[in-house]
């Protein structure tokens, strides 16, 4: 069973995507990802434990059970209907090139580049939320890595945030 609601999930992802301070329209992946990537995926949860200062095993251990499979960001995930969602296949089209970034910034001029997320792992007590999000602006820009936020008087507010990558 897991922790939170849809819901809860969109609540958190929205104060997180204002952080990212994102634009209307911003391109995101149709699908949930969840930032730990075969094979490598065991050595990334260790980094994580170990340099997430803060994290609850609980929000982990949801966080992992949510992500097992990919989940569709429309329309549950997409807070106020600000993203625009594109399927792999589109995303292979476009960037099939060197080309990519023309082509795409031509399709979707009001987005400053691609997003993904993950879905958003609770502890029980719903105090507690992580979620992986991962930006891309150009071939060589970009960033992405796992965040950790609290639940204090009602309100989400960030509480820690781990990169994992950056190009």
């Amino acid at each position: 069973m897991f922790n939170g609601t849809i819901s809860d999930e969109r609540e958190v992802l929205a104060v997180c995507l204002d952080h990212l301070y994102l634009g209307d329209g911003q391109v995101v992946r149709s699908l949930t990802r969840s930032g730990l990537h075969r094979p490598t995926e065991a050595r990334t949860i260790s980094y994580v434990r170990k340099n997430l200062e803060g994290l609850n095993e609980e929000t982990l251990a949801d966080f992992l059970a949510k992500n097992r499979e990919r989940h569709p960001v429309e329309p549950d995930l997409n807070p106020g209907g600000r993203l625009t969602c594109v399927d792999d296949r589109e995303f292979e089209h476009i960037f099939r090139d060197g080309e990519g970034w023309e082509r795409f910034r031509r399709t979707f001029p009001d987005s400053d580049g691609t997003l993904r997320f993950s879905r958003v792992g609770f502890n029980r007590d719903m105090t507690q939320a992580m979620l992986y999000a991962g930006q891309q602006f150009d071939w060589n820009v970009g960033s992405g890595g796992f965040w950790l936020f609290s639940n204090t008087d009602g309100a989400w507010v960030e509480s820690g945030r781990l990169g994992n990558w950056i190009s």
